[in-house]
């Protein structure tokens, strides 16, 4: 695959701030059906079998899920709005106002599976009940499969993030396409994606791209399908093959918890390089009421710092904050 920008596309390209929800939740049903990234991804399986399993949920994933979300080089472009940027909840709600033409061309690209063409149909007219059950089992899906982890598939996601802002840093947008080698190639003006399954061009034409860093993504990038649509190109970020120990990324070391309960202390250790309270609540994956809670007391606590910016507020970790933390990781280290 090929994306050609021009200077005005340039100028348009742009970073996310954080994980995902639906893509990751998309990359995670694929991952299930899937076996590769054993080394990394096979421990999250067997744990994400058996609590569906558990919860008598596995027949619906597969017969909801499964045929919507395939493993496959195309699933429908709705199932990732921009909205999951905001949030599970605001990216569902998205899918669920998906107008009918659109769920019609999209869904009926899809390979039909045995014994799902009625599902796939009743969601393809548009039919409530048909929407309303998927709109639940994405729901339950995410709260099993992603929810769990989304504190240390956060940590990776942050990680890869501070690397690409460095690059914009240092050189630009320029420098930022240039840091994905190998996984694409920037060869002004074409950024190559040639692990894609697609051999096709796009022609960005001044609209820009977002570039969105995904744990559960594997292998090479991802892109939409449609190429009418706002475009984004997702990667795979570095994997450790023991993400799901308790540890740092895990935010679990009994010291600072201890000290400051577990919430506060992700949330201090989030704040390094500055987080609104969306960003926050994305990250750690709780509602904005809850972040507002903790990082009312940590400001008052005298480790964090808190400033009006339009309409959001930057928190970021006051002087005392950081020798908090340096100290936590260096009882660790």
């Amino acid at each position: 695959m090929r994306i050609h920008f021009t200077t005005a596309d340039l100028a348009r390209t742009g970073l996310a701030n954080g994980p995902d929800s639906m893509w990751e939740l998309v990359n995670s049903l694929q991952m299930l059906q899937s076996r590769y990234g054993r080394a990394v991804f096979d421990p999250w399986r067997r744990r994400t079998v058996e609590t569906l399993r558990q919860a008598d949920l596995t027949g619906r994933v597969r017969a909801r899920l499964f045929p919507i979300a395939p493993h496959a080089a195309y699933f429908p472009d709705l199932l990732t709005p921009s909205e999951g940027a905001l949030g599970v909840n605001e990216g569902i709600e998205a899918i669920l106002r998906t107008p009918r033409h659109r769920l019609d061309a999209e869904l009926g690209l899809l390979t039909r599976t045995p014994g799902a063409a009625s599902w796939v149909d009743d969601l393809a007219t548009g039919r409530v009940a048909a929407l309303t059950e998927l709109g639940q089992v994405l729901r339950t899906f995410h709260e099993t499969a992603v929810q769990p982890y989304w504190s240390r598939l956060s940590h990776w996601v942050d990680n890869d993030l501070a690397i690409r802002r460095q690059a914009i840093r240092k050189g630009g947008v320029d420098l930022l396409l240039a840091s994905f080698r190998p996984m694409m190639r920037w060869n002004p003006p074409v950024l190559e994606v040639p692990g894609h399954p697609s051999d096709r061009d796009i022609h960005l034409d001044g609209r820009g791209i977002q570039l969105i860093p995904s744990y559960f993504c594997w292998l090479h990038p991802l892109t939409i399908f449609d190429p009418g649509l706002p475009q984004v190109v997702v990667y795979p970020v570095d994997h450790d093959l023991r993400w799901l120990e308790p540890g740092i990324a895990g935010v679990s070391n009994r010291r600072l918890a201890r000290l400051l309960g577990h919430t506060r202390a992700e949330v201090l250790l989030a704040a390094r390089d500055g987080c609104t309270t969306g960003d926050l609540a994305r990250r750690l994956g709780v509602s904005a009421a809850v972040i507002s809670h903790h990082t009312g007391i940590l400001r008052d606590s005298g480790l964090i710092t808190s400033r009006r910016m339009a309409n959001n507020v930057l928190h970021a970790r006051s002087p005392l904050g950081s020798a908090l933390c340096v100290a936590h990781l260096d009882n660790i280290s």
